[in-house]
């Protein structure tokens, strides 16, 4: 079988480096272009990523060595779907340009908020791509763009869906300890004036973050009915701050449940999700999205790749005292991985699972 030829727009930054990255080998797409700003036009790969290097295993030199193109001039019919890691500034114009043709999977925000556009997480709200063809419909286009969430939302999202079918979900509360490759570069660079700000420290600010978890959560275990997103109405208060860690999100969450439950319910719960993905076997899915550990010590984001790809860990479940059917957990989500550019590639790979690609 031929693979489906794909353009990343944006490969140059760290989300696009990991959407590069999850596409080597793949078995159903194919690298065929690899896009980013006027600065890098006409250079090779390699030339364009040097000094800010952001992969975990480097690609060979079939990828490394593609000449990369000005986003502005690649032509989208050339082309089976697009990856975008653009920045939020030129992201809207170009993703639109691009959806009038062919499929966009987005790791930005530029259209996470649109009524018409499903924001995904395959595990969590599969029967929301049923937007996509109100999407095409109301736009006049023959493709169309599903993004992924912010990636702090998709640790937290991931581990109350089960609890929400379980036992539904009144409120929450979650503290964030995000690392510094969610700011992208900017965080990465050991140049950068906020990796400084950052260092030995803990930075109790992200602008727009907290707001962000707060619609998403809601969005996300919302339900589509008569082609909108119905709110899941449920209290989200987050406080997300930034850690002195590379890679790795870590967030710590109170939950209370509507119905009654008991810490080994919620338990049973996490350990035995086994959604949509998962019985598709999509290439990128583990075998078991949620893994709960035992160690008193864990989960942390220097140990989360040792658990497998992924993966979303959680760990320190418990009671909360003198809070009816309230519970406590730790949860660490690859920010880099599920968060962003794998997810967007395993957004690609449902969505053709399901016959729209």
């Amino acid at each position: 079988m031929s693979k489906m030829k794909v353009a990343v727009l944006g490969a140059t930054g760290a989300a696009g480096q990991n959407i590069v990255e999850a596409l080597v080998d793949h078995p159903w797409f194919g690298i065929d272009c690899l896009a980013a700003s006027e600065r890098s036009e006409g250079k090779r790969y390699r030339d364009a990523v040097e000094g800010a290097v952001f992969f975990e295993r480097t690609p060979g030199d079939d990828v490394m060595g593609m000449t990369v193109q000005n986003t502005d001039k690649v032509d989208p019919r050339d082309y089976d779907l697009a990856f975008s890691a653009l920045p939020a500034s030129v992201a809207k114009g170009v993703e639109a340009r691009f959806a009038e043709h062919i499929p966009v999977f987005s790791t930005t925000s530029a259209y996470r908020y649109e009524d018409d556009v499903p924001v995904l997480i395959p595990e969590v709200n599969p029967g929301h791509i049923g937007l996509v063809n109100i999407q095409r419909e109301n736009r006049g286009w023959a493709g169309y763009i599903v993004p992924g969430p912010n990636c702090t939302t998709v640790g937290l999202v991931m581990t109350l869906k089960p609890i929400q079918d379980a036992f539904g979900v009144k409120t929450v509360r979650m503290v964030s300890m995000q690392s510094l490759s969610g700011a992208g570069e900017k965080g990465l660079r050991e140049d950068s004036p906020y990796r400084k700000m950052v260092e030995m420290n803990v930075y109790p600010w992200i602008e727009g973050e907290e707001a962000k978890v707060v619609a998403e959560t809601n969005i996300l275990l919302g339900k589509l009915v008569d082609g909108r997103i119905v709110d899941a109405g449920i209290d989200v208060h987050p406080t997300c701050t930034r850690v002195y860690v590379d890679r790795v999100h870590t967030e710590v969450v109170d939950v209370v449940t509507e119905r009654p439950a008991t810490l080994e319910g919620v338990r049973v719960a996490l350990e035995g999700f086994k959604p949509l993905p998962q019985e598709l076997e999509l290439p990128t899915c583990p075998e078991r999205p949620i893994l709960v550990l035992d160690e008193v010590d864990m989960p942390q984001p220097k140990l989360h790749s040792s658990k497998g790809f992924m993966v979303t860990l959680v760990g320190r479940l418990s009671e909360i005292p003198r809070v009816g059917n309230g519970f406590t957990y730790i949860v660490t989500s690859d920010n880099l991985e599920k968060g962003a550019g794998v997810g967007a590639v395993q957004n690609a790979e449902f969505m053709k699972a399901k016959g729209y690609l």
